[in-house]
């Protein structure tokens, strides 16, 4: 049972995963053309200039709605707007031309790249939802086994193997989760390497918790010194790596300079 749940977990990430590859592309794309129809104000995001920006990242100033291309520059916008009130070029919904309906027919039911990319954009909408409890529940299970180890109190032990048990496939969602959220992720500078490597942090952590998973319920059932220096191993591993990737995840949101004194 418990390795078919790990088979159904890997082969969900493994599932959306290259759906998010596939349509990496049409992300952009199909953000471009809902600012022209959805009637934003603004088509180009007023801190990085030249970025386009997403529908559902705003906020209203001097009486009109603001559009941006992520929540960091909504951020730095929201501490200075004036410094970036200039960049904002305001166009007039009305003005845009209706596109012509040629190439856009569709067979009844049919799912378009359009609607794809809006689903997977829909999906990856969870990730900060789900993220929490890998890390939380990973981390707990490394307190647990160092309060088990100091007081030497079962119950900690039991208590670990739940949080692994639920921390582990977690995990695996919210990597997954992530991989669609970067679809459509549009960031800038510094912030593309950051984005990469908690990306690929993430899919590590993934992993890694995996192999915690396996490792924690052979050790439980075959309890011996070997057994339970990898199993260490593997959850000090799982634990590090879910805090280093939800550090750099929040750096996206809040900005490089978020922990600056």
């Amino acid at each position: 049972m418990m390795f078919r749940s790990l088979l159904i977990c890997a082969l969900v990430f493994l599932a959306i995963v290259p759906a998010a590859f596939a349509h990496s592309g049409e992300g952009h794309d199909s953000a471009a053309r809902e600012t022209e129809s959805e009637g934003i104000t603004n088509a180009l995001c007023p801190v990085t200039i030249d970025e386009p920006v997403d529908p559902e990242i705003f906020t209203d100033y001097d009486g009109k709605r603001v559009y941006f291309c992520c929540m960091r520059c909504r951020k730095q916008f929201l501490e200075n707007p004036a410094k970036y009130a200039a960049n904002i070029a305001y166009s007039d919904p009305t003005d845009s031309e209706t596109p012509d309906d040629e190439g856009h027919a569709h067979s009844g039911g049919e799912k378009t790249p359009e609607t794809w990319a809006r689903l997977i954009r829909f999906i990856g909408k969870f990730h900060p939802v789900v993220i929490h409890f890998p890390i939380a529940l990973l981390m707990s299970a490394l307190l647990a086994q160092i309060l088990a180890a100091v007081w030497q109190y079962p119950r900690s032990l039991e208590a670990a193997r739940v949080f692994i048990l639920i921390g582990a496939p977690t995990a695996v969602l919210s990597a997954a989760l992530g991989w669609a959220t970067a679809v459509n992720a549009r960031y800038v500078g510094e912030l593309t390497d950051i984005l990469f490597r908690h990306r690929w942090l993430g899919t590590g952590t993934a992993v890694v918790a995996l192999l915690t998973l396996i490792a924690s319920e052979r050790y439980w059932r075959t309890p011996t010194p070997a057994r339970r220096k990898v199993f260490m191993a593997a959850l000090v591993g799982a634990a590090l790596l879910a805090g280093l990737t939800g550090h750099f995840g929040a750096t996206l949101i809040h900005g490089t300079e978020h922990f600056k004194w």
